[in-house]
C-alpha cells in the first residue's frame, strides 16, 4: 500500500459528489450534516481506492498497481494474508493516515464513530485484496483500518474545532484550509457544499469542552548508547486534551481524547493519541475527589534515531483527582492494556524494508499530575509494555518509559519547560544474543499555553 503518493487525487475524487448545503445538527455522534448519506460514503471510500490505484498505475508507473486485475484478484482471495516489508513510517504512520481518509469519508457524510469505522474496514480490505497486484498484507490491513478509526475520528473533531461557522471572510477561508491537512475528505466536502461560506450553528465536536493546548519549541539533547554519543536537535512539541473524563460525562467516543505530536529536524518523532470509548462515573460529580473508569484506543507512533516503536491498542482503568484547596489538585491515571498489534525496531531481523518487528502484547501505564486551576505544570509518568513477536524475529522485547515534565510560568501564557525522559528496553532472542538498551533524553523548551478552567487531564 503506497498511499502518500497519491493524495493529490482526492481533490479530484470528491470533485464527483456535490451535494446540497444541509442543515447544522446537534448530535454529539454525528459529523455537522444532519442527513446521513451511507451510499454516498460507501462511493467515496471504494472511489479512493480506484483513483489512488490509476493515479499510480499512470502518473506513478508502478507495477503492483498497473497488473492489479482480475487475475491478481483471484490469487489474493486464493492465497490470502502475508506480512509485508514496508518501512515503519509508511506501516505505522502513512497506512494509519490513509486509513483515516476511508473514516472520514463516513464522518463527512453524516455517519457517527461505529458506521464511520466500518468504511475504515472495507476500504482496507478492498484495497488489499484488489488495489494491487501483491498479496493482501495483514500488518497493512490493520493498521489501516484500526489506526485509521483512531486517527480519522481524532482529526475529525481537531478540524472541526478549527472550523468556525459563524465567522467570515478571510478568517473563516483560513481556518477551512488549516482544517484540511487534518480532515481533507470532510474539507473538500464542506466546499461543494457550500459549507466553506454558509453561516450557522458549529457541530457539537466544535466546542472542545474542557481543554489544553500546549504548543513547545526548543531543543532535545538525546543520549545514544549504542553510537556512545549525544545530539541536540531542535524540536517542536504541540500538546492537546479536549475534553476532561472526570467533568464531561460520556456521551460518544472520543468525546475525550488526548493527543501530542512531537517533530524535531529528524523529521516526526512522536504521534501518540489516546481517545475514550467508553466511560463511567465511579462517585457524584459534585464530589471533591473525582473517580471514572475509562476503555480507551490508543494509537502510537515513536520514531528517533534511538528506537522505533508503535501500534494499536486497548487500555483500560482509572482517571482520579483529588482537590487540595487553594485551586491545586492532583492528577492521577492508572491503566492497564492489551496491545492489538504492536512494532518494535530490531535491526537484522525483519526482511527487506523492515527492520522491526509485529506482535501482540500487554502493558501498564502511571500518570501522575499535578495542576492550579485546572492547568498541569507538574507530570510524573511510567510506561511498561510488552510485545511478543509474531512476524520478524523470534523474540520477546520488553520496554520502559517514564519521565518527568516541568512548566514554570513566565508571564500570561507563556513558560519554561523542562523534559527529562528514559528509554529502556530489553529484547530476548531465541537465536542471537539479547539487546539491551538505555536512551535518556532533555527537552529545554519555551511553552505557551491556552486552556479552559479547568483543563482536561493529561494523556501521555
Amino acid at each position: 500500500m503506497r498511499p502518500p503518493r497519491s493524495l493529490a487525487v482526492l481533490a479530484v475524487l470528491t470533485l464527483l459528489f456535490p451535494a446540497p448545503v444541509p442543515a447544522l445538527q446537534t448530535d454529539s455522534t454525528r459529523s455537522a450534516a444532519t442527513s446521513q448519506r451511507p451510499l454516498l460514503a460507501v462511493g467515496q471510500t471504494l472511489l479512493i481506492n480506484v483513483f489512488v490505484n490509476r493515479f499510480d498505475a499512470w502518473a506513478l508507473r508502478e507495477d503492483w498497481a498497473a497488473n492489479a486485475g482480475s487475475q491478481s484478484w483471484s490469487r489474493n482471495i486464493r492465497l490470502g494474508w502475508e506480512w509485508d516489508e514496508n518501512s515503519f513510517s509508511t506501516n505505522l504512520f502513512a497506512h494509519p493516515y490513509h486509513g483515516g481518509l476511508y473514516f472520514n469519508a463516513g464522518r463527512s457524510n453524516g455517519l457517527d464513530y461505529w458506521e464511520s469505522a466500518t468504511l475504515a474496514l472495507l476500504g482496507s480490505w478492498t484495497w488489499e485484496y484488489f488495489g494491487e497486484s501483491n498479496r493482501p498484507s495483514l500488518n497493512d490491513f490493520f493498521m489501516t483500518s484500526i489506526g485509521g478509526i483512531a486517527l480519522g475520528e481524532v482529526f475529525h473533531r481537531v478540524g472541526a474545532t478549527i472550523r468556525d461557522n459563524g465567522a467570515t471572510g478571510r478568517r473563516r477561508t483560513w481556518r477551512e484550509i488549516a482544517a484540511l491537512p487534518f480532515d481533507p475528505m470532510g474539507g473538500v466536502n464542506r466546499l461543494l457544499r457550500g459549507q466553506w461560506t454558509a453561516r450557522g450553528p458549529n457541530p457539537p465536536e466544535h466546542d472542545l469542552g474542557a481543554f489544553l493546548l500546549r504548543v513547545h519549541g526548543g531543543a532535545r539533547i538525546v543520549a545514544d548508547s549504542i553510537t556512545d554519543s549525544v545530539a541536540t536537535l531542535p524540536v517542536a512539541i504541540v500538546d492537546l486534551r479536549y475534553g476532561d473524563p472526570l467533568r464531561r460525562p460520556y456521551g460518544a467516543p472520543f468525546d475525550v481524547f488526548g493527543a501530542r505530536i512531537m517533530v524535531s529536524s529528524a523529521g516526526l518523532n512522536a504521534l501518540r493519541t489516546a481517545g475514550r470509548l467508553f466511560g463511567t462515573d465511579l462517585n457524584r460529580p459534585a464530589a471533591r475527589h473525582r473517580h471514572a473508569f475509562a476503555v480507551n484506543q490508543r494509537f502510537d507512533f515513536i520514531s528517533n534515531p534511538a528506537h522505533q516503536i508503535g501500534g494499536q491498542s486497548v487500555e483500560a482503568g482509572f482517571y482520579s483527582l483529588w482537590q487540595l484547596g487553594r485551586g491545586f489538585g492532583v492528577r492521577t491515571q492508572v491503566f492497564g492494556s492489551g496491545i492489538l498489534l504492536g512494532a518494535i525496531d530490531a535491526p537484522g531481523a525483519g526482511f527487506g524494508e523492515r527492520n522491526y518487528d509485529f506482535g501482540p502484547g500487554a502493558g501498564l501505564r502511571l500518570e501522575l499530575g499535578l495542576e492550579r486551576r485546572g492547568v498541569t505544570f507538574l507530570t510524573v509518568h511510567s510506561q511498561a509494555a510488552y510485545v511478543h513477536a509474531v512476524s520478524g524475529a523470534s523474540a520477546d522485547h520488553y520496554i520502559g518509559f517514564g519521565g518527568v515534565e516541568l512548566t514554570v510560568p513566565i508571564v500570561r501564557r507563556l513558560g519554561l519547560g523542562v523534559h527529562a525522559t528514559h528509554f529502556s528496553r530489553a529484547s530476548q532472542y531465541s537465536d542471537r544474543p539479547d539487546d539491551a538498551r538505555d536512551f535518556p533524553e532533555l527537552r529545554l523548551l519555551l511553552n505557551w499555553t491556552a486552556a479552559s478552567r479547568p483543563a482536561a487531564a493529561q494523556t501521555r
